[in-house]
């Protein structure tokens, strides 16, 4: 099939192009021995897509046809959870466990797709594409929790699950992994170990590697008691866990947090329980002495990769926009009803509204965080890695510049401009952090 001049510039803009290229040849060949024709009509669409994500490329040519409609469609796809969770429930029997799941892992790597096409037409910025992840992670736990409930009884009225981090403020990116807390209604010790096995059950399916890839990887890190915790506490102990006198960084996790499978209501009356806790009066020399420690933890333990930028826990990376809000959403939180959001972005612009920061400092921290969010994100979706670093050398950043928007035919002049503005960002991140809190 001969390429048209539209697929051609699409293959020229592609971050990868020499993929891409060889990709569109492999994809032209299975659709004449298949009998398929142009498939899809937006073969443009599809060229930037080869050039974008190896994983997704992989997907397409396992999936073939059957995800022409998602290129072609004009109509934009609506990514609310409780949308997602009856599309992708209708597409599977709950029949088999094993299969089921595989329908699932199916169901959400081609709404994951879909994702990425937005992304890659324009029709999604960075804070929508975050939505639309973080409602698709939702969507995705509840309906395996639904093939289990149905397979071993109903699993769903005897748990309740926390969201935290990412996913809690709805903004998770391509890769992200799921931060989960457990909770069960009652405090019958036969009871929690029943449940815990369904649990535990649960969890190994979600983050399975199989064929179809995995759903999520799961991080329990952030119960109580960390990974020393047990596996899933009592509504009763979460309550008073955190109720009771707890560490600065765990007042800081609980910011990012807010129920997301809640059948009976048990974790919505169990976090409001705690709120008042979290959003306590504090000292605010011990507050800010106390994040900023934490934050210089883990800039000298995670932040300093050798050749590389970390743009998650380096040097006025995405971190340093968290824990300048969490500063001053506990500081303030207290007073400001509003100020109590698991949303970083959400956080800053009330911070802003009630004149904590100005509209200056509000705008320039969301479009760092938009901006170092998108390299992330870029990052991981070629292969659907958790990657937060790149090589410091401007040779090897000729794809991710281009991916970033940094298009010129000279690519070493490209990357160096991105570059330029990666460190204008984190210079100014810092700024910010440092007036805020002061040194690290």
């Amino acid at each position: 099939m001969h390429i048209d001049a539209a697929t051609q510039s699409a293959l020229d803009l592609a971050w990868d192009k020499k993929a891409a290229e060889m990709n569109m040849g492999r994809w032209l060949s299975v659709c004449d021995t298949e009998g398929w024709g142009r498939c899809p009509e937006n073969l443009p669409l599809l060229a930037s897509l080869f050039g974008a994500s190896w994983y997704f490329t992989r997907f397409v040519f396992f999936r073939g046809n059957k995800l022409a409609k998602y290129f072609d469609q004009t109509d934009k796809t609506d990514f609310s959870v409780e949308t997602l969770r009856q599309s992708i429930l209708q597409e599977l029997t709950i029949e088999v466990l094993d299969d089921e799941l595989d329908g699932l892992r199916i169901a959400k790597n081609e709404v994951m797709l879909q994702v990425l096409v937005g992304q890659l037409t324009g029709d999604l910025n960075q804070e929508q594409i975050e939505q639309a992840l973080s409602n698709l992670a939702e969507a995705t736990l509840w309906c395996a929790i639904q093939i289990h409930g149905i397979v071993q009884d109903d699993l769903e009225t005897q748990i309740g699950i926390l969201a935290m981090g990412r996913m809690a403020g709805r903004e998770m990116n391509f890769g992200s992994d799921l931060d989960l807390i457990f909770l069960f209604p009652g405090d019958s010790l036969d009871s929690s170990a029943i449940v815990s096995r369904r649990v535990q059950k649960l969890m190994r399916h979600i983050a399975l590697l199989s064929p179809y890839g995995t759903l999520y990887e799961i991080d329990m890190r952030l119960r109580p008691h960390g990974t020393s915790g047990t596996l899933i506490s009592s509504a009763s102990y979460f309550i008073q866990y955190h109720n009771e006198r707890r560490a600065i960084w765990e007042r800081q996790m609980m910011t990012r947090c807010r129920p997301v499978i809640d059948a009976n209501g048990m974790v919505k009356r169990s976090f409001e329980q705690i709120t008042s806790s979290i959003y306590s009066e504090y000292d605010q020399e011990y507050l800010r002495t106390e994040i900023v420690h934490m934050r210089k933890h883990v800039q000298d333990k995670l932040g300093r990769p050798k050749g590389k930028y970390e743009i998650k826990r380096g040097i006025g990376g995405i971190m340093d926009i968290d824990f300048l809000t969490h500063y001053l959403q506990l500081l303030h939180g207290n007073t400001h009803k509003g100020l109590q959001t698991a949303s970083t972005r959400t956080a800053l612009r009330q911070l802003e509204k009630v004149g904590i920061i100005g509209e200056k400092v509000c705008n320039d921290l969301l479009s760092a965080y938009d901006f170092l969010k998108k390299i992330e994100g870029r990052l991981r979706v070629f292969d659907m890695k958790t990657i937060s670093s790149f090589s410091q050398n401007v040779g090897d950043l000729h794809v991710l510049a281009r991916a970033v928007g940094y298009l010129e035919t000279d690519m070493d002049f490209a990357a160096d401009r991105f570059m330029h503005d990666y460190l204008q960002a984190t210079q100014t991140v810092r700024e910010y952090f440092v007036t805020t809190l002061g040194e690290i």
